[in-house]
């Protein structure tokens, strides 16, 4: 591929790659990170989908960081990035725990019908691992990878990973976790909030508590 506009977020990522690959110490971090919030937070759960994929998103900025690459967390306020790059180079994350589901890359609601994958995406997978890829660098399977839906455009989740195993050199090979079950150890993001506000209003928590 020829293309040029996507170099820098290519050599991060090889960079994170080589980085992982030969710090098994830091790997294993990585891994762990990923455990404890799937494992805290299923994503069966929908409010915690949009928690654990802010958190994710919040460990690859560490894991950067980690590899000597600044980046910074700007997911909050950025519409399609959530990682830049000290240089100016950005990355989408988009997390699949597990199923054949689409991968929703863009809410289309309001946008053009013209609307495109353009990111940088680094794609964090249960059974493959974080892999890396951007519209020129699939460009021959393109057509056949992004689906349009009425409100999102996709990548299809089975296509990606066929890809990727395909084109070993843009994975990351770690342990990502399948989506579980909640369970009676699941936590909800809301009401560990809700309870930590009502910590400052002693009337609320303590009618919370009694159940009146």
């Amino acid at each position: 591929m020829t293309s040029r506009r996507f170099q820098k977020q290519r050599r991060a990522f090889q960079r994170l790659r080589h980085t992982l690959r030969t710090d098994a110490e830091l790997r294993a971090e990585v891994e762990l990170a990923l455990h404890k919030v799937l494992g805290s937070y299923p994503t069966k759960i929908r409010e915690n989908r949009f928690v654990v994929g802010g958190v994710v998103e919040v460990i690859l900025v560490a894991a950067f960081r980690a590899a000597g690459l600044p980046a910074a967390d700007v997911g909050p306020r950025e519409a399609r990035v959530d990682i830049e790059l000290q240089d100016g180079g950005g990355f989408s994350v988009k997390g699949h725990f597990g199923g054949s589901s689409d991968i929703r890359m863009i809410n289309v609601l309001g946008e053009s019908a013209g609307a495109a994958w353009e990111e940088p995406t680094l794609f964090v997978m249960s059974g493959l691992g974080i892999g890396y890829a951007d519209p020129d660098l699939v460009s021959v399977e393109y057509d056949e990878m992004v689906k349009r839906h009425r409100d999102a455009v996709a990548v299809r989740a089975s296509r990606i990973k066929r890809w990727f195993r395909a084109n070993a050199d843009w994975v990351i090979e770690c342990v990502v976790p399948e989506r579980s079950p909640p369970s009676e150890d699941s936590r909800l993001a809301s009401r560990e909030i809700a309870h930590a506000i009502l910590e400052s209003t002693p009337r609320l928590k303590q009618a919370l508590e009694d159940g009146t």
